[in-house]
């Protein structure tokens, strides 16, 4: 097993000698692991400072977590925007979690004005959905954005049961799904007082973000949140 392994490992850094990984903007080389380009992140499509927040405050988010709430760029459907979540979600590049993280580790920083996460928690999947993609997208945000900001990242909440995914639903059905379907780990640490970044990859209604947050409030956290991107909802 071992040298296989080292086998495949060997097999895709010559693949990448030869065929180099392009952006996911311009299609042009890229010179590090982030999947798109300097010009091209320039370029992307960023909300108001204050959406996100105007979003969650009517959804009778509290006042302090969505003042503080940041989202990286808005969702440009058919866009490079698109691209890049597409391909950390579905494309089975987990690693481009760690650079797009600390975009949004650093845009926290920029936004949340003097508040500083003591850990960064991403939003779990349910057991068989990560079983089948092999990983949590969120969980390489997350630890990007633990990096930036120089603080750790945690595991601090679990799926209490499955969910249905939340693209193919109604306003009202995404928030009836994701309703106590998060819950604090039975091994996280005590949260009171403690800040926590609570990280997903996309936020439309703000409803799996919110159900997230919910048990890190209830245990005493101080929570802000923030998304790779946000899409209208």
């Amino acid at each position: 097993m071992f040298v296989f392994r080292a086998f495949r490992s060997a097999v895709r850094a010559a693949s990448g000698l030869v065929f180099p990984s392009l952006c996911l903007g311009c299609g042009g080389p890229l010179a590090d692991a982030a999947p798109i380009c300097a010009s091209c992140v320039r370029m992307l499509p960023r909300p108001a400072p204050e959406a996100l927040a105007g979003q969650l405050l009517a959804r009778d988010c509290a006042e302090p977590l969505a003042r503080r709430s940041v989202a990286l760029w808005r969702f440009d459907p058919g866009g490079t925007v698109q691209r890049v979540q597409h391909a950390l979600k579905y494309g089975r590049r987990p690693s481009l979690g760690i650079p797009l993280g600390r975009l949004l580790g650093d845009a926290t920083q920029r936004h949340a004005r003097g508040w500083a996460p003591d850990v960064v928690c991403p939003v779990p999947l349910a057991p068989i959905r990560e079983l089948e993609r092999g990983y949590n997208q969120s969980a390489g945000l997350a630890s990007g954005a633990a990096d930036a900001l120089a603080c750790e990242t945690e595991d601090l909440l679990v799926r209490t049961r499955s969910t249905r995914t939340q693209t193919t639903l109604a306003f009202s059905e995404r928030w009836q799904n994701v309703a106590g379907a998060f819950a604090r780990s039975p091994e996280a640490r005590p949260l009171a007082g403690v800040r926590v970044l609570l990280v997903d990859d996309v936020v439309t209604t703000g409803a799996t973000l919110l159900a997230a947050a919910q048990p890190l409030l209830d245990a005493g956290a101080e929570v802000t949140v923030a998304a790779l991107a946000m899409a209208d909802g």
